[in-house]
């Protein structure tokens, strides 16, 4: 059972191996060319995706002869590995010597492309493409009919008939040869204006390198031909150049048709790394965020600061750091635990290189921070000093508040009337009751008051009238006395 198992996972792991291995599909492509009998001919192969290595057989027609190639040595196969970094097209550019012939012949050379791998390391398909080279005779000229000295000529009977001025025949002018069109699609020289081409410009070489700062937005390419009747046109942009890589391509095309591909691979360098802002902050006794200012006030060209009479009461600063890049990295070390004395902030910011030749670009910033030494305080003035920060503390915070404290205030009272004012105008009637009633009620006092006030007022009238009485019956009662 273990031994079935064990094989299950073998099978399982080759299938995803051969799921997972990627071939890029390629093709390589050669150039044709027409050239007079006797001359050399230069045939060019390229790839429709960027190769690292490759290798290339060349299987020729009998009577040319391989020259050389711009790509390896070698008659008949010509060998690059590792040829570029970045990957190329442009494979190679191979010369033949052809025969002289008396009649129009066609060689075709084939070229099979083996070994190929792409810029990511990924296995190429193998290849092969046919040229087809064209070898034009040399035109012999035709002799013109000869004529006789009298410049007669003789007809189907015999006799002879002179022209009209008596004189002799021109002959007709020989026909001219065709001149073969020119097939040399070479540059003689290739410029990028300020810069210089690695590798040194050489006709048969296709593909070269420069590099630009990143403040080069634009480059002038101005290319030459090798030939008065060939012309040229440049593809890829040489404006608004992209930060990493950039192909601009110089296509020449000869009299007769045949194209060249020259290319240009420029790489335009990123931003400098630089460190925009460094902002130091820490937190007081009411938790607000206060921000301490650096000494001298920062800038990119400057790497020491100092932090004077740092308060004894701040354990910690928190910083702030930005940079240009995204991708650069930012350590901070020694804002954390501050003691008495000196400090020192040590802020790190890193931007990782692009390839393993290059070194990281740092910078390095220091911040010296003075923290003030605690006072000795005794119980009187710890005391005092915790009334000073109460009062502090209120006096902050209504300064800081006060806008919004005179605001609510306001705002309260006007609440406050405006409820009244609502409250008169719906229970007006009730109110009014309420103000009879609180009129019946003062006159009810008033009048009580009047009353319980009366006998105390009229009582000397009350005395005048019982005297008036008694006065009336005593004279009755005389009265009386006197009938009797």
């Amino acid at each position: 059972m273990i031994k079935k198992n064990f094989w299950k996972i073998i099978i399982i792991t080759l299938f995803i191996l051969l799921i997972n291995t990627k071939v890029s599909k390629a093709a390589i492509s050669a150039s044709s060319k027409t050239v007079n009998s006797g001359e050399s001919v230069s045939i060019s192969i390229s790839s429709n995706v960027p190769v690292l290595s490759y290798k290339v057989t060349i299987d020729s027609s009998d009577g040319l002869t391989f020259v050389t190639s711009s790509g390896g040595t070698g008659a008949g196969t010509a060998t690059i590995t590792d040829a570029k970094a970045t990957g190329m097209t442009s494979l190679a550019t191979y010369t033949f010597k052809v025969p002289t012939v008396t009649t129009d012949t066609t060689y075709t050379v084939s070229f099979t492309a083996t070994a190929m791998e792409d810029e990511n390391f990924n296995k190429v398909d193998p290849s092969t493409a046919k040229a087809t080279i064209k070898v034009k005779a040399p035109v012999t000229p035709t002799n013109p009919p000869s004529n006789n000295n009298n410049g007669s000529t003789t007809n189907n009977s015999g006799s002879s008939s002179s022209n009209n001025s008596g004189g002799s025949n021109k002959p007709p002018n020989p026909t001219k040869p065709e001149e073969p069109k020119s097939n040399d699609s070479t540059l003689k020289s290739l410029v990028v204006e300020g810069y210089e081409l690695y590798p040194t410009f050489d006709a048969n070489t296709r593909e070269y390198n420069i590099r630009v700062t990143n403040d080069i937005t634009k480059v002038t390419v101005v290319p030459t031909v090798n030939n008065s009747k060939a012309s040229y046109k440049i593809e890829g942009a040489t404006e608004e150049l992209l930060v990493g890589k950039n192909v601009i391509t110089v296509v020449v095309t000869a009299e007769d048709g045949a194209t060249s591909n020259y290319i240009i691979n420029i790489t335009r360098d990123r931003e400098g790394l630089n460190v925009q802002y460094i902002k130091i902050y820490y937190t007081d006794e009411v938790g607000n965020r206060q921000e301490l200012l650096l000494n001298p006030e920062f800038s990119t060209e400057i790497f020491e600061y100092t932090l004077n009479d740092l308060s004894y009461l701040i354990s910690k600063l928190d910083v702030e750091v930005l940079a240009n890049l995204e991708q650069a990295k930012i350590e901070i070390t020694g804002n954390e635990e501050l003691v008495e004395g000196t400090n020192t902030i040590t802020i790190t910011v890193t931007m990782p290189s692009e390839s393993e030749e290059e070194e990281d670009e740092v910078l390095t910033y220091k911040i010296t921070v003075n923290k003030e030494k605690e006072p000795v305080v005794t119980l009187m003035g710890r005391i005092k000093n915790w009334f000073n920060g109460i009062t502090g503390t209120i006096t902050t915070w209504y300064a800081e508040n006060q806008y919004k404290i005179i605001m609510g205030a306001l705002m309260l009272c006007s609440a406050s009337l405006g409820g009244l004012s609502v409250y008169l105008i719906i229970d007006y009637k009730k109110y009014s009751m309420l103000v009879k009633k609180v009129a019946e009620i003062t006159r009810m006092n008033n009048s009580a008051s009047r009353v319980a006030e009366a006998p105390v007022d009229l009582q000397p009238e009350q005395t005048k009238i019982e005297e008036k009485d008694q006065e009336v019956e005593d004279k009755i009662k005389s009265r009386g006395r006197h009938f009797e």
